[in-house]
């Protein structure tokens, strides 16, 4: 049988980087899996120009006119809320490969099922970790973007985080997300001191900051940028890079142990091949997300979006990826836990959780 997936994908725009690479993990899913599955998946896909209102209309088309199998999301909060209200409209079931917000999964849809590790527990390890680090450390600062759900929903977990273990939120800052100039907020962190400043906005955002920051040489105790999860974060800073600690959704060290689908090795072999040097995240995500739709699609013996549904809801098991496990009332992702990674020398190093850490956390701006 011929299954035809569907997506949206950003392959210009401000999410062009993040879209291009999920649309290379989901193919490169489909050729390892028509190779070992009775079932034969085609993807096809439009460019929705990292834009609402183009995604809605290629959710639209997708389902509609293309009549397509399964459905998978695109990348990032804002285009994945935009398609899920269109799939939720036709009762279709989304695959969430790439829109970590909570707030999609608050708005009572019946048709979606999330891969990632929603956004209020991005970083719900760094204060923990730091705290394990340096038990004196008790203040953070907070700047983030202000506009859009995710950047909110970060901020939210680590200021939960700080109730919790003691921390005081020194400072709460936004900015406008076109700003270039981050003076004001370095003045302020500056003056502060924090031992923990998290940074979150927009990938642009983020890596002006960061840059800013490093070139300031303010000193901070630990800075968490959720951009310097990605390659493109060491790529752009060089060796200011190092010492700046990130989220991430997966990294192939971590090596988790699948009991269905391919290992991490496989996987890596078989992206490497098509020509990524570097897997990020966004591409791993994505054929996460083919391997999850694979396992649905036989224990539910159908590519009904209801029998996936229910298949989805009842199923417990790890790929690669690590676990999957949803909430069965609204399809959020709660098996899983995000990696914290720090650049140290050069190359990426998890640090958090403890059991999958593969070095400690350094303190280079002491």
């Amino acid at each position: 049988m011929t299954l035809v997936v569907g997506m949206p994908v950003s392959l210009s725009g401000q999410f062009e980087t993040q879209g291009r690479q999920a649309l290379a993990g989901l193919e490169a899913w489909a050729r390892d899996a028509n190779a070992v599955t009775p079932n034969s998946f085609t993807v096809l896909h439009y460019d929705d120009a990292s834009d609402s209102s183009t995604v809605r209309a290629a959710t639209q088309r997708l389902i509609v006119d293309d009549r397509v199998d399964i459905l998978v999301g695109p990348y990032s909060i804002v285009l994945t809320s935009a398609a899920a209200a269109v799939a939720e409209a036709h009762g279709k079931l989304l695959w969430n490969q790439g829109g970590a917000s909570d707030n999609v999964y608050r708005q009572g849809y019946r048709w979606i099922v999330g891969i990632l590790t929603p956004a209020s527990h991005y970083l719900m390890g760094l204060l923990p970790l730091v705290r394990q680090a340096d038990s004196s450390a008790n203040s953070v600062a907070l700047v983030r973007a202000a506009a859009g759900e995710f950047p909110k929903a970060v901020c939210l977990g680590v200021e939960g985080s700080a109730r919790e273990l003691g921390f005081t939120t020194v400072l709460a800052a936004q900015f406008p997300a076109t700003t270039d100039d981050f003076s004001e907020i370095l003045d302020q962190l500056k003056a502060i001191n924090a031992d923990v400043v998290v940074g979150v906005g927009r990938v642009r955002n983020d890596l002006l900051l960061a840059r800013q920051l490093a070139e300031g040489g303010i000193k901070v105790g630990v800075a968490a940028f959720v951009a310097a999860g990605i390659q493109a974060f060491q790529d752009e800073l060089g060796s200011l890079a190092d010492g700046f600690v990130g989220p991430s959704q997966w990294e192939p060290e971590a090596a988790y142990a699948p009991d269905f689908g391919p290992t991490t090795a496989e996987v890596i072999a078989s992206l490497r091949r098509d020509g990524h040097l570097h897997v990020d995240y966004p591409m791993a995500q994505a054929y996460a997300t083919g391997v999850v739709m694979q396992r649905c699609l036989e224990e539910a013996g159908s590519a009904d979006s209801q029998a996936l549904r229910e298949a989805a809801a009842a199923l417990k098991f790890s790929t690669f990826f690590g676990k999957f496990e949803i909430d069965g009332e609204t399809g959020r992702q709660v098996g899983r836990e995000t990696l914290l990674v720090q650049w140290q020398d050069g190359r990426k190093v998890i640090v958090w959780p403890q059991h999958l850490a593969k070095g400690n956390l350094v303190y280079p701006w002491h």
